[in-house]
């Protein structure tokens, strides 16, 4: 997924701190809503009521991260359902 988001150059509101100065306020919304829209497209249907009401891009991919990144051997076996087959 995070190749995706670099192909498609919605990496910034994931992976950078903050906004760039080039990007107006309401740029930089729409950016992170397209981003979420984007993320959804690809998460599995019994993911999606997890991160659903998030409108920020870095705290969809962080709760993301959160629900499904640990290294233990159920969540390892669990990301390969996580996204849909791409």
């Amino acid at each position: 997924m995070e190749d995706l988001l670099y192909v498609k150059k919605y990496h910034e509101p994931v992976f950078v701190a903050a906004k760039p100065k080039e990007k107006t306020d309401d740029e930089w919304t729409l950016l992170h809503r397209q981003v979420c829209g984007y993320i959804r497209q690809w998460v599995d249907d019994n993911v999606l009521n997890h991160i659903s009401g998030e409108n920020n891009a870095k705290s969809l991919w962080d709760k993301l991260e959160q629900l499904y990144a640990k290294k233990t051997c159920n969540n390892k076996m669990f990301l390969g359902i996580l996204f849909k087959e791409l």
